[in-house]
């Protein structure tokens, strides 16, 4: 009796086991991703670039590089929101050839007479680590400038706007945001995790740099639609939450013990996009994000920062897909996109 009771039992445990593997093994998904077309005013282009270039240049115009990735939710809106609002569309047509890119195609392009790679391969030559970036080339085939991830409309135009009056000649992006902005359209969002330090010298742990200024205007969205989420919170709540004014010019010492205006530092610093975001560790800059982003890719942005992730992972995006596959494991759906309420 004994041993029958316990092969019941076992056979019961076998049972129990395979039921709920049977419902574990349902995978999770990624939800949010949107499909799109570039639009048809895009150059049909033989992916000769050099060529590319010339005939542009001849036109008067630069080569607008757009490199995105299938069903990625910010090309989606780019194209399909962005793209198609006046006068931005018909300045883009105007002033730009457009080629699209994709950063898994295997499409081959010739980007000069010494460089010809499939779209993948050409995508980690350039070091697109993100989608959807903009590259704008002069009639010397390079880079004047560079845009990583979603843009408003009004800070697209006024990247475009730098590129067409061939500013970047004689000036800097952040300059020439600098001297086109218009004051005083933000007032900052005051925030129970934010701090304010003058002195950055004796801070060791975990610091997310937040940088603002007046003429912000994807920063209200940041406070209201992003950073006020539970999950993000989770995260934050783990650094030393610090915002600075790009434009103070009232002195504080910088993690290295200088002393320097944020305005200035911010400068050094290169970020012209606002709200930026800077992840410190030990006073040393992890990564930046320079683009909105979407719930589930700042929460792993804020988590690469923690922990020491940056030493085992050479991307956030590296440990977002990992914990992207645990998750699918346990049968949790991720959403990529935007949320409903956003």
């Amino acid at each position: 009796m004994q041993f029958t009771g316990r092969l019941i039992l076992l056979i019961i445990m076998l049972l129990s086991t395979a039921s709920y593997q049977a419902i574990a093994i349902e995978p999770g998904k990624v939800t949010g991703g949107v499909d799109f077309e570039t639009p048809d005013w895009f150059k049909d282009s033989f992916f000769e670039i050099a060529s590319d270039v010339k005939e542009a240049d001849e036109a008067g115009k630069h080569v607008l590089l757009f490199f995105h990735l299938n069903a990625c939710p910010y090309c989606s809106i780019t194209v399909n929101q962005q793209f198609q609002k006046e006068p931005l569309k018909s300045f883009m047509q105007e002033h730009f050839d457009s080629i699209e890119i994709n950063i898994k195609g295997d499409r081959e392009i010739a980007l000069s007479a010494e460089v010809s790679l499939t779209e993948r391969a050409l995508a980690d030559y350039l070091k697109i680590h993100g989608t959807p970036t903009i590259l704008l080339l002069n009639s010397d085939n390079k880079v004047v400038l560079r845009l990583s991830g979603y843009r408003s409309v009004e800070a697209l135009q006024q990247a475009f706007n730098l590129v067409q009056q061939k500013a970047y000649m004689k000036t800097t992006f952040s300059e020439y945001k600098r001297q086109n902005m218009k004051y005083g359209l933000y007032r900052f969002i005051d925030d129970p995790l934010i701090e304010t330090v003058v002195d950055f010298s004796a801070i060791r742990q975990p610091v997310a740099l937040l940088i603002e200024d007046d003429d912000c205007n994807e920063c209200a969205t940041f406070h209201n639609k992003l950073i006020n989420r539970p999950q993000i919170r989770e995260q934050l709540e783990h650094y030393r939450f610090i915002r600075i004014d790009a434009k103070s010019e009232t002195s504080i010492i910088d993690f290295n013990g200088r002393k320097i205006s944020p305005r200035d530092w911010v400068t050094e610093l290169n970020l012209v996009y606002r709200p930026g975001i800077l992840l410190f560790d030990e006073g040393r800059e992890i990564v930046r994000v320079e683009s909105m982003l979407f719930p589930f890719h700042f929460e792993h942005f804020l988590r690469y920062g923690l922990n020491k992730n940056y030493l085992v992972y050479s991307r956030y995006g590296e440990l977002m897909r990992a914990r992207q596959e645990i998750l699918f494991a346990q049968g949790i759906d991720t959403n990529v996109g935007k949320p409903d309420d956003w």
